[in-house]
């Protein structure tokens, strides 16, 4: 297939790219402004485009005419999303109508995979876990609410116009390339500073306590994959591993693969105010209709996490 993935310069895109390369597909990337190195040694064709300009991605769905758009881009950080929600809804439902419009027009057959996000479910009850794709949609952010919408204002376009759409709700997944303002990105910096010694061997850490389903990104774009190749067109499928790890646990596997001993303390400046004490998926739907399971353990997923903030904190003058 030819496959257009916008966003394909962001934390998940490359890995994407690579995966459906892997698969033999032809891969092409919408880009807005620079180009992320993760992309310079993979095949991939590469167009500018900004989809809040509808004529823009118009013009670029139809010259790469895609059997298939797996559609990334969006605003991915929550507290980001709650300091400008115009923007967050702009970047996040705008720009998805915007790609059915051009996909309606230039490529009605296209299958559409539209990667949403496991925050449209909120902070679901003890009783609904793990959660499934019939769990309530009941977002309590900005970020949830934009993707809830977006993914809804899709399916609505599959039933009124016909549109072949599928919706990926990802759990929490991580991997090299990672913001450091997610948690694990954030925790693996610290330690490979520690590690030259550019800080004390005390790792700063919010609230420990809450649990989240993990996953590496590598198995979350294999899920993609899965599901732009034989996923059900209308269905919603979670990705995630199905296990729950508490930010505790996590410390914990950071620090069996950290080179020094380091001591670990709660600060009250990193603590949100309002966090869910519990949130995992079940998968059962994708890999009962596409085959798709995870298959790295979150231990070996944090090993590449932290090597690759060693990589990035050795090349950062002191």
């Amino acid at each position: 297939m030819r496959v257009l993935v916008t966003g394909v310069g962001g934390f998940v895109g490359p890995v994407v790219a690579a995966e459906l390369i892997a698969r033999g597909h032809d891969v092409h990337g919408l880009v807005r402004d620079s180009v992320s190195p993760r992309l310079a040694d993979l095949a991939v064709e590469l167009h500018r485009g900004d989809l809040l300009e509808p004529d823009q991605i118009e013009a670029v769905v139809s010259g790469v005419n895609p059997d298939a758009i797996v559609h990334l881009a969006g605003m991915s950080f929550m507290p980001a999303a709650e300091a400008d929600p115009h923007a967050a809804y702009r970047t996040n439902l705008d720009a998805t109508l915007a790609l059915l419009g051009a996909v309606r027009v230039r490529t009605p057959k296209a299958r559409l995979l539209v990667v949403s996000s496991s925050t449209v479910y909120g902070a679901p009850a003890a009783d609904e876990l793990p959660v499934v794709e019939e769990t309530p949609l009941r977002p309590e952010n900005v970020y949830g609410a934009s993707k809830a919408a977006a993914e809804l204002a899709a399916l609505q376009w599959r039933r009124a116009y016909g549109l072949d759409v599928v919706v990926a709700r990802p759990f929490n997944h991580i991997g090299p390339g990672q913001d450091p303002s997610f948690v694990c990105a954030a925790l693996a910096g610290q330690i490979a500073r520690m590690e030259l010694g550019r800080e004390p061997p005390l790792l700063r850490v919010g609230n420990v306590d809450p649990v989240r389903d993990f996953s590496d990104v590598r198995d979350i774009a294999a899920g993609y994959a899965a599901l732009l190749e034989r996923g059900a067109s209308g269905a919603v499928y979670n990705l995630c591993s199905g296990e729950g790890a508490s930010i505790a646990e996590v410390i914990a596997l950071l620090r069996t693969h950290a080179r020094i001993p380091l001591s670990v303390r709660s600060d009250p400046a990193l603590r949100r105010k309002t966090e869910a004490p519990r949130i995992v998926g079940s998968a059962a739907r994708a890999a009962r209709e596409t085959g798709w399971k995870p298959r790295i353990a979150l231990s070996d997923a944090l090993a590449t996490v932290l090597d690759d903030w060693r990589s990035r904190t050795a090349t950062v003058p002191t």
